[in-house]
């Protein structure tokens, strides 16, 4: 009977008690779990920071790489645009100043192997061929006006449209020459540039004589098969040429000081044109054309840039015969101005980048005529008008996509006028071969024989460069 009463009551105590037992156990438990929690989050911090840590290290050597290609890229540019420097003499090169009186030896002559030249010249060959289909299909003055309009000559054709072979080299250590022959469409050699380069004259000044693109604007120093489009704009055709102006003559150009440290370059060129722009040739000395042209460079951030350019010239109009409507001593006068905005941006400049150009042209022509005793009568002025403007983005390191458009007067005749937009897109398979296929609207406008309707025309441009070409002017 005890015995079975001591059963009872320990039972009882066990029920009684076994509650407070449970609650201790699953306290220590939680208590446990919220360490082991604690734990885990601190670790999880720790891991989250490592690989914060290591995700920047690599975005920052990702950066570095992209700005050491960037950078081998720029010094490549860089040694190509002043592989005059690197055969000059070095003056602290006793060797070099020794050799210096050996120039004076031969007074003048040349001083043959005695004298400092690179005989190992740039020489270089670049193709532009194009493909063109243009509707609707008509002849190609059908249509077109009374001829005051310039036509595609390479309409509806497959062509070789232009090779250029460029020879450039060291003279000595005080001059470069550049050579640029060209033929087109697989005719005759013509000189597209031939001109001498003094780098290094009193107060920092450069002069260069021979045959060169002029500075008139900006776009027209860039050889046709090097420029952003197909062709050239038609305020350029219209009032520079058809492939723009190049004049022998004499070119000085050098740095303006200023207290704002802005890049200020100013050029002067005095040229006698080999032809009139009514393509009467022979014109003589006083047919001068004198020019000149300022540009600035304004860096705006790291990854932009603005030039601003004006241009200014002047010449005499030769006369032809007694019947023309420009007679000698009517003067013809444009002005330009020119912007171009970069934007390329810092780690991303292989593969990212927006441009933006446009210039305007502005002319003033005098014209008459003179009776039979000699005087002039009917004296006017034709004032025109021309502009272009173009934007170009990078899509990828290879892939550019831009559209432009123009529109233009006519120096010669103020009352007719063209426009035309050309989207296009351009792919460089590599630094020496590119891909372009352009389409292009044009509408003609003509006071005295109205032009039917306006062209249509579709592109494709293959251009290769083989061996060492120095960059044009940027």
């Amino acid at each position: 009977m005890r015995r079975k009463i001591f059963i009872y009551l320990c039972c009882m105590s066990l029920f009684l008690f076994l509650p407070d037992i449970v609650l201790a156990n699953q306290d220590i438990l939680s208590q446990e779990v919220q360490e082991m929690k604690t734990l885990i989050m601190e670790m999880k911090n720790d891991y989250e920071a490592r690989i914060n840590e290591m995700q920047d290290k690599i975005a920052k050597l990702s950066e570095q790489k992209a700005i050491e290609e960037e950078n081998a890229e720029l010094e490549n540019e860089l040694e190509l645009l002043f592989s005059d420097k690197d055969e000059q003499v070095d003056f602290d090169d006793q060797q070099a100043l020794s050799s210096l009186p050996s120039l004076q030896a031969t007074p003048g002559g040349f001083t043959g192997g005695q004298m400092f030249q690179n005989l190992m010249m740039n020489i270089s060959a670049i193709g532009d061929s194009v493909a063109n289909v243009t509707w609707p299909e008509k002849s190609i003055e059908e249509g077109r006006g009374d001829g005051t309009f310039t036509e595609n000559e390479f309409a509806d054709r497959i062509s070789l449209r232009e090779m250029e072979l460029g020879l450039q080299g060291v003279l000595d250590p005080f001059a470069r020459a550049d050579f640029y022959l060209t033929s087109e469409d697989g005719g005759s050699i013509s000189i597209e540039e031939g001109f001498v380069t003094w780098l290094y004259l009193p107060f920092g000044l450069q002069a260069k004589t021979g045959i060169f693109r002029t500075s008139f604007g900006r776009m027209n120093k860039t050889h046709r098969p090097e420029i952003s489009q197909i062709d050239y704009p038609s305020p350029i055709k219209n009032f520079l040429g058809t492939e723009g102006q190049k004049e022998p003559g004499i070119s000085i150009n050098g740095l303006i000081p200023n207290p704002w440290d802005v890049y200020s370059e100013f050029t002067a060129e005095i040229l006698t044109p080999s032809s009139n722009r009514d393509g009467v040739e022979g014109v003589s000395g006083r047919d001068q054309i004198y020019l000149a042209h300022l540009k600035n460079f304004f860096p705006i951030t790291n990854n932009s840039t603005i030039e601003l350019g004006f241009s200014f010239q002047t010449r005499d109009i030769s006369d032809n015969d007694n019947n023309t409507v420009t007679q000698r001593n009517f003067r013809h006068t444009m002005e330009g101005i020119d912007l171009t905005y970069v934007w390329r941006p810092a780690g991303q400049r292989l593969y990212r980048s927006f441009t933006w150009q446009t210039e305007a042209f502005a002319s003033q022509r005098e014209v008459g005529s003179f009776d039979g005793n000699g005087i002039t009568e009917d004296i006017k002025d034709i004032n025109s008008l021309g502009f272009y403007t173009f934007a170009e983005c990078q899509l990828t390191r290879r892939l550019f996509a831009g559209v432009r458009f123009d529109y233009s007067q006519f120096p010669t005749n103020d009352k007719d006028s063209e426009w035309a937009i050309t989207p296009y897109m351009t792919f460089w398979q590599s630094e020496f071969t590119r891909l372009r296929l352009e389409y292009s609207h044009k509408e003609r406008n003509s006071v005295t024989t109205p032009v039917e309707e306006g062209d249509n025309s579709l592109t494709l441009q293959a251009t290769f460069s083989l061996g060492s070409h120095r960059p044009h002017p940027f």
